[in-house]
């Protein structure tokens, strides 16, 4: 039986708080994805403490009420070049790209290696401080692939996991990286690896198979004398605390506002971070293809994409950012009508109250990455339509495709056929409309994020 006594200690990048005071003021930040949306309730609920980097003032954030803490915050004040080099130099110009399968966009060049070792050392001494003998470690993400070694070496018999939020590739392409070798030692320092699908876990022990001469069977590789064990877990949301969100009297009045101001129109909802792998120019000239084609798209739909600001300093998200609002300017240059726009752009974090105000509101939600390890957003739409209306739209490429079977799969390369199926979705009989989101919502309640803690943590100490 798991002995529920075990402090459970979270490793991450990126926190889920920031407390800042500034001239007799004070504010809580939060930080915005989905790794802390699907984290921060388990902590609260288990408690234990959460290891992350002290982080500098960005976009990516959203300012809420001093928050109750039933968990440690535990953080790494690293230096500005170490963190320079770990987040931008490696993990995001190499890792990323990488692991999310964009071989044209990896700069491993001149990529500092070094950073990242540095970087990921000094989480672990952090974790290690924080932390005792018997206690549970789960770190998270590409950004610490060398962590679970690290902490092995120094806590042989500890109970070690990590996650992969992002994809995992093929060996062809994650044979790219020089560091290869080293990357997969420190990942099988763990005891439980854990991925989103079936694919991702697959992918990662053929990587094993092709660059180490570990034996691989049975989903686990043989290493060293232990087993490392990989699983899939799909991760999901906290779907109670979100539906009460959902019909909370004041979103429900926002609602209301939304659509008043949309001039009642049918609503198409985008929720992205800024990020090449979500295919939002993709999806901007697939709904331009949907105004060119039908006369009358304009004065009966409308697109609100929100864009959260994410690495504004790096050149290539910058750059998008360019394209994206060259193309909102143009669609809406040729499209709009004196006092009325076909996209409304909103490049914000918005409050989770807004966002689910905006859910509610939308007639079809488009989550279409070009490339994603999950998409929580699709979950969070199907969670916040109590109604059992709406439609989504739904990339083939998220890894939430190969689990939401309600909803309208898209190709997102093929701007054709996107721009097809946002009209279907648009146009879709109410009895159709109402069996499909009963199915999503069917399947997100069983992919709650509390349910898939439980269950990697059941993995983590033996339990499977």
């Amino acid at each position: 039986m798991a002995r529920k006594s075990r402090k459970l200690v979270v490793v991450s990048n990126r926190g889920p708080y920031r407390h800042e005071a500034s001239r007799g003021r004070e504010r809580w930040v939060r930080a915005a994805g989905g790794l802390v949306a699907a984290l921060d309730p388990v902590l609260q609920r288990r408690g234990g403490v959460w290891v992350s980097a002290k982080q500098a003032k960005d976009f990516d954030s959203v300012t809420i009420p001093a928050p109750h803490l039933d968990y440690d915050l535990a953080h790494v004040s690293l230096k500005r070049g170490d963190q320079r080099g770990f987040y931008e130099g490696v993990s995001n110009a190499v890792l990323w790209p990488l692991l999310h399968g964009f071989e044209p966009t990896i700069q491993v060049g001149e990529a500092p290696w070094s950073s990242y070792l540095d970087v990921n050392q000094q989480f672990t001494d952090t974790a290690l401080s924080t932390s005792g003998p018997g206690d549970l470690f789960w770190i998270q993400d590409y950004h610490l692939m060398l962590v679970p070694a690290l902490l092995r070496a120094k806590r042989p018999k500890a109970r070690i996991g990590w996650f992969c939020h992002i994809p995992w590739p093929p060996p062809d392409t994650f044979g790219i990286l020089p560091w290869r070798e080293e990357i997969l030692e420190g990942l099988l320092g763990a005891d439980v690896l854990g991925f989103h699908l079936p694919e991702y876990a697959d992918h990662f022990l053929q990587c094993v198979e092709r660059f180490t001469t570990y034996p691989v069977t049975r989903g686990a590789v043989d290493y060293r004398n232990r087993k490392v064990t990989t699983i899939a877990a799909p991760i999901g949301i906290p779907v109670e605390e979100l539906q009460a969100l959902a019909i909370d009297p004041d979103v429900l009045r926002e609602v209301e506002r939304i659509k008043h101001t949309m001039g009642n129109r049918q609503i198409i909802l985008g929720v992205d971070r800024l990020d090449y792998t979500k295919g939002i120019p993709d999806r901007l000239a697939a709904f331009e293809r949907l105004l060119k084609k039908e006369k009358t798209a304009r004065a009966r739909y409308a697109l609100i994409q929100v864009m959260v600001p994410s690495r504004t300093d790096v050149k290539a998200y910058s750059d998008l950012k360019d394209e994206i609002d060259r193309m909102v300017g143009d669609i809406n240059g040729r499209y709009a009508d004196t006092g009325r726009v076909p996209i409304h752009y909103l490049y914000r974090n918005l409050s989770q109250r807004a966002l689910f105000a905006h859910y509610r509101a939308a007639d079809v939600a488009l989550v279409t990455p070009l490339r994603d390890g999950m998409n929580l957003v699709a979950h969070e739409y199907a969670a916040a339509r109590t109604d059992d209306d709406g439609v989504l739209v739904l990339s083939e490429f998220a890894g939430a495709a190969k689990y939401l079977k309600g909803a309208v799969l898209v190709n997102p390369y093929d701007v054709e056929s996107t721009a097809s199926a946002i009209h279907r979705a648009l146009t879709m009989r109410q009895s159709e409309k109402k069996e499909r989101m009963r199915a999503l919502r069917a399947e997100v309640m069983r992919l709650d994020v509390h349910r898939w803690a439980d269950d990697y943590i059941r993995a983590l100490e033996g339990g499977t």
